[in-house]
């Protein structure tokens, strides 16, 4: 290595450095709700020259900018790796990798090639998003210091105090600005920041999953009284808001959340943590669930957010599986997408394209039904990206879940273990919700640094055998 290279290692690694993957991140995840609350309000002032501004357009192109902020570190700390002389492969990686590779390969052989520059731009998906949601990742693997993971933790705290506030006063009919997606809305709705409110029930999950193990575990991450109860109000008040959204995949993910406890709780009584310590985590735990229990309670007397959702459930229920009806219209919309898959099993029927899927159903015509989001994530990837891609996803998945579960149940420091039992939390309720909602580019974003969380550059992959 040449003197010059050598003096450019220590600057691309401070450039890419962990801190500056977590900063980053941190600002991309709390701009986004920000910008939207600074739009509403300027719409809310009625200024002539502010007319051209509207609620959740600037989200996406914060999103996309953010993609190439990460595209720029990543280049970097991959040549900082090479130059060092000492590169090592990691998981995330690979996954960082294939991931940008196959969503790549579905972009340029898609039936319609650029049709995401002609999508619904609040919500659809370009090339750009998906490397934001792809440098995420990675930036989450980079950060392996318990310290920065706090931080990265407390800001999810920061933003549910955000969208649970805006949540409750929509629940009363109390708004900025007004609910852009929904021309016939229910009243009393919770919607958060992303006016829309099927959208806000997979935000409300994460972030209630997120701020629920910050109370679970605050007798070893929170340092004062006040601050662990002041958690558990807010997880309460998120989940008052998450049943307030009507969105009834957020529930499937809140129970997907439980349920691990549940087990992890039964199994780590044989796992690395003192008996005190598990006793501790279980009566706030239990805690919290009370806490659950009478929020429910509480909505099944004051309000129709459970009551009528049972309701609309029974009568899906009704409905057999692949009809229009099933799954309030998720019946065609799975067809379609499922009916695409044997034409375009290899690379898929192309990013961001799933209305195609509509239009190649047989007696389909000029003005019928399409949908450009497959209610699916794992739908909309098959049909969208292809079956290896989704392969690809799945497998991701299991690894980054895989590689919590063993860091849980094994791992002797008390701030490391009780992270990453948060982390592996918050992302099996993303995972469980993701059987019935899409990903979406202001949602996505609170998930994809979680799975890169999961995935810590703590071990280089050995490609020697034995």
């Amino acid at each position: 290595m040449t003197a010059e290279a050598e003096a450019k290692v220590p600057v691309l690694a401070k450039i890419t450095s962990d801190k500056v993957f977590c900063y980053v991140s941190m600002a991309l995840l709390m701009f986004l709700p920000v910008a939207e609350i600074i739009t509403e309000f300027l719409i809310k002032a009625k200024i002539k020259k502010l007319r051209f501004l509207y609620p959740s357009y600037y989200q996406p192109y914060i999103v996309m900018i953010f993609g190439g902020i990460f595209v720029l570190l990543i280049v970097l700390n991959l040549i900082s790796r090479a130059v060092s002389g000492k590169f090592k492969l990691y998981l995330a990686d690979i996954f960082f990798f294939t991931l940008t590779a196959f969503m790549l390969i579905s972009m340029f052989c898609s039936v319609n090639f650029g049709v995401f520059a002609d999508g619904v731009l609040f919500y659809s998906e370009r090339p750009e998003t998906f490397l934001c949601y792809y440098g995420l990742f990675f930036a989450g693997s980079m950060i392996v210091d318990p310290n920065l993971r706090k931080k990265l933790l407390f800001s999810y705290a920061i933003i549910a105090v955000i969208e649970g506030i805006l949540g409750f006063l929509q629940s009363f009919n109390i708004e900025i600005s007004y609910c852009l997606y929904a021309v016939n809305r229910m009243p009393n709705t919770a919607y958060g920041t992303l006016q829309n409110t099927n959208f806000y029930g997979t935000l409300s999950c994460v972030l209630t999953a997120a701020v629920s193990g910050l109370f679970i575990f605050s007798s070893k991450l929170l340092k004062s009284k006040a601050a662990k109860w002041g958690t558990l109000a807010l997880s309460l008040l998120l989940f008052y808001t998450l049943l307030a959204s009507k969105a009834r995949l957020a529930w499937i993910g809140m129970a997907g959340m439980i349920f691990m406890y549940i087990v992890s709780l039964i199994v780590m009584r044989k796992g690395a943590i003192d008996k005190d310590s598990l006793r501790q985590i279980t009566i706030d735990f239990l805690t919290l669930i009370i806490g659950y229990i009478a929020v429910i309670i509480i909505a099944i007397i004051c309000t129709p957010y459970i009551t009528s959702r049972i309701e609309v459930t029974a009568e899906d229920l009704q409905e057999k599986a692949g009809s229009d009806g099933f799954g309030n219209g998720r019946g065609r919309i799975w067809r379609a997408a499922l009916n695409s898959v044997r034409r375009h099993w290899l690379t898929g029927i192309g990013l961001d394209n799933l209305a195609q899927a509509f239009r190649e159903m047989p007696g389909w015509k000029q003005g019928d039904y399409v949908q450009s989001k497959g209610h699916c994530e794992y739908i909309h990837t098959l049909a969208t990206q292809g079956v290896f891609a989704l392969v690809n996803y799945l497998v991701m998945l299991i690894c980054a879940g895989a590689g919590a579960v063993k860091t849980v149940f094994t791992e002797k420091d008390d701030v490391k273990r009780s992270l990453t039992w948060i982390f592996l939390g918050v992302f099996i309720a993303y995972a469980a919700q993701a059987t019935l909602s899409s990903s979406i580019m202001n949602v996505a974003p609170y998930f994809w640094i979680i799975a890169g969380l999961l995935l810590p550059r703590t071990k280089p992959v050995s490609l020697k055998k034995g």
